[in-house]
């Protein structure tokens, strides 16, 4: 499902390291802290706000952590421009062709399913559409692809493709409905996780054609450009 990657493409030990313990304090503990410390401040930001200090904070570790792979995946731009809008473009097409496929497949199976994590952003962005601009765009793609492609991605597959892709991809999934658990049916759950399976697919192989982390930053940003402004 991809080509062997070069080395200048991957994390080094360190970065998986660190990497991989941020994004335990990210998931577990960071969200909590954030909600505590917003409760202690005598004008308690909002839910907006809120939203973009953590997007902030996971981008200013991503840049901190995995700065030698971010450089190094600026010279493979460099090197090779050309193949590297390839991989975005060929990868835009393929989201927007697969995520026809899975929306007639939810269609069928939940009719009048909308998706949760869609409406809140939709709604935060009410008075705060500059703010959530920036952090769905400009900070969220280079943090998300750092953690789910540069990390785990890349480290399942150095061992195995299929893993790599697998464990990736229901990662990336999962992390974007698990707020949802009891809010949504079973059969919801299902269906808000293969909203995302598209992306998860596309991004990885996006990483893997142009052999620079940028590929998939750039992709996912042009993904969450395109339906910022169509919830708008």
């Amino acid at each position: 499902m991809g080509k062997r990657y070069s080395v200048s493409s991957c994390p080094n030990s360190g970065e998986t390291a660190a990497g991989f313990a941020y994004l335990a304090f990210q998931l577990l503990l960071l969200p909590g802290l954030l909600t505590w410390g917003n409760g202690k401040l005598s004008q308690p930001m909002s839910n907006a706000q809120l939203n973009f200090v953590f997007y902030l904070i996971n981008f200013l570790a991503v840049v901190l952590i995995f700065h030698n792979l971010l450089g190094r995946g600026l010279e493979q731009v460099w090197r090779h421009p050309a193949y590297f809008c390839q991989a975005v473009i060929l990868g835009l097409v393929a989201y927007y062709a697969c995520l026809q496929v899975t929306g007639w497949i939810i269609s069928q199976l939940a009719p009048g399913f909308s998706n949760y994590n869609d409406q809140s952003i939709l709604d935060m962005s009410q008075g705060n559409a500059f703010l959530m601009g920036i952090g769905t765009v400009v900070l969220v793609p280079p943090a998300e692809e750092c953690f789910y492609r540069g990390l785990i991605f890349r480290n399942f597959y150095a061992k195995s493709p299929w893993a790599g892709y697998v464990v990736s991809i229901l990662a990336f999934s999962l992390i974007h409905i698990l707020g949802f658990v009891g809010i949504y049916t079973p059969l919801e759950l299902l269906m808000a996780l293969l909203q995302y399976l598209p992306a998860g697919v596309c991004l990885a192989w996006c990483y893997t054609k142009a052999d620079t982390i940028f590929a998939p930053i750039l992709l996912h940003a042009a993904i969450n450009f395109i339906s910022f402004q169509a919830l708008r």
